[in-house]
């Protein structure tokens, strides 16, 4: 849906008006229809289908970090759930705060574009564990396979490269600030903690002789 949209937008105007316009598909509906209200529609529109996708994101990540407390990685405040909800609260409220700081206090376009690079390295990994996994657990169960091994997953990572190497100074600076932060969380905390650490053979018999 993505590549016809683009596809529309580039034949309804030449490709080097999209630079510096604020919302390119507003202006050419407002340029076509001659009338502002459609563009207007359209914009309204694109708002709530943000809205929703943010929502989606905060809700997803507040999972993930009750997924990584349940798992050890966090500590245990991360896994505790509403008893009459069973819902994650701390971490929900944790996630909404966090975000809602950052936007108050740093740039949209920066946060898109952090946001983007940290999406586009969690694809290249995936990626790159599908080419891992291929080959260091070829009968491992799996609920799905992705087709085209390993054309597809290399595919993927060199587009998300191409992409990322196009992201500005900035973004590679904060990412890797926000990487550093992660590694001394897990080398100070989830190493010690996580499950599969204390669970893995051999590691448990040495424990239990200590």
């Amino acid at each position: 849906m993505y590549a016809l949209v683009a596809l529309v937008g580039v034949g309804a105007q030449p490709w080097t008006r999209f630079e510096g316009q604020e919302a390119g598909l507003s202006a050419i509906l407002g340029r076509l229809t001659g009338t502002s209200w459609p563009a207007v529609l359209l914009s309204a529109g694109a708002v709530l289908s943000i809205i929703s996708v943010t929502l989606v994101v905060l809700y997803g990540q507040s999972r993930i970090l009750y997924s990584m407390g349940r798992d050890g990685m966090l500590p245990a405040a991360f896994r505790r759930v509403n008893p009459s909800t069973g819902t994650p609260v701390f971490t929900t409220l944790l996630t909404g705060g966090f975000v809602a700081l950052l936007a108050a206090v740093f740039p949209l376009d920066l946060l898109a574009d952090l946001t983007s690079m940290g999406t586009l390295v969690a694809f290249s990994v995936v990626s790159l564990g599908v080419l891992i996994l291929r080959r260091t657990a070829p009968d491992l169960e799996r609920g799905f396979r992705v087709p085209g091994h390993p054309v597809v997953p290399l595919l993927s990572i060199l587009a998300c490269s191409y992409l990322v190497y196009e992201l500005p100074l900035d973004t590679y600076l904060l990412f890797g600030g926000w990487l550093a932060l992660a590694l001394v969380v897990y080398l100070l905390y989830s190493r010690r903690n996580s499950r599969l650490e204390t669970t893995a053979p051999g590691i448990a018999v040495e424990k239990a002789r200590a």
